[in-house]
């Protein structure tokens, strides 16, 4: 990985596991994008060209701050689950 691009990710996400999750999820939408649009041109038509791989893509919109994410949490917590 391009040491700058490291850099950008580091002040946009502290936590280097929670960048790769923020990607991975980016890379897959625009994957999906690009699958419904190669679906729409029909059967006949080229495979378009794209300038860059989606997780490449992905890595860099999120390195220049261009993601708003948010964590969810899958388990409630004992206070949640037992009140009172």
């Amino acid at each position: 990985m391009d040491y700058s691009i490291k850099q950008k990710l580091e002040k946009v996400i502290k936590n280097k596991y929670k960048a790769v999750i923020v990607a991975s999820r980016l890379a897959r939408k625009i994957n999906d994008k690009r699958v419904a649009e190669y679906e729409q041109l029909g059967p006949d038509a080229p495979l378009p060209r794209y300038p860059l791989k989606v997780t490449t893509e992905a890595i860099n919109e999120v390195a220049d701050g261009k993601v708003n994410y948010s964590i969810v949490k899958d388990k409630p917590s004992e206070e949640e689950m037992f009140p009172g």
